[in-house]
């Protein structure tokens, strides 16, 4: 990656990019969290699922495994229609994943695309943690209207030092089917 310099002034540097040309189980990047700045950005752009009603999940890996340590989370979701549904999320608690999609993306999972921007501190002295932020078109349960736009912002703390260096993007069934994947060093 080499060394940015105050002369960078906080301008974006691509890490690594990974753009689908065929459906995966999951979208890994290991190794491209590391000592050289503290601030990085994951962006997923059009991601689609060969699944429908799934849920997307963002895990935390070092050494090229997945971290299970626990997550405390808290945000809100929201239907962004007029007069519809707001969702609280306070005091969560998960193993060790970020939920994107408010627990499903609705009944065609190849219809409808999910936009994501996590922000990731993880070598800072304390709470190492991420923020995200998430546009779904989703349906189900967890929604009220077929193919209504979500968006969903959350904060999750690691419970624990367990340290990490690098996530993966993988659904809870079926496979990622597309999409373009992005990491960028921020400062």
């Amino acid at each position: 990656m080499g060394y940015y310099g105050k002369s960078n002034a906080a301008n974006p540097v691509l890490i690594s990019a990974q753009e689908l040309s065929a459906a995966t189980s999951a979208v890994i990047f290991d190794g491209v969290f590391n000592e050289e700045t503290n601030h990085y950005k994951l962006i997923c752009v059009d991601m689609t699922l060969d699944d429908a009603s799934t849920d997307i999940r963002i895990m935390r890996r070092n050494g090229g495994s997945d971290v299970t340590t626990t997550l405390d989370f808290q945000g809100h979701s929201g239907n962004m229609q007029s007069g519809e549904t707001t969702n609280e999320i306070l005091d969560q608690t998960v193993g060790g994943y970020m939920d994107i999609t408010s627990d499903e993306t609705g009944t065609d999972g190849t219809r409808h695309t999910n936009h994501v921007i996590i922000d990731y501190f993880p070598n800072v002295a304390h709470l190492p943690t991420d923020m995200m932020q998430s546009l779904t078109i989703g349906a189900g349960t967890s929604h009220d209207d077929a193919g209504d736009a979500w968006w969903k912002e959350q904060t999750n703390v690691l419970v624990g030092s367990t340290s990490f260096d690098g996530c993966s993007i993988s659904a809870g069934t079926g496979n990622i089917a597309g999409g373009k994947f992005y990491i960028y060093g921020m400062v």
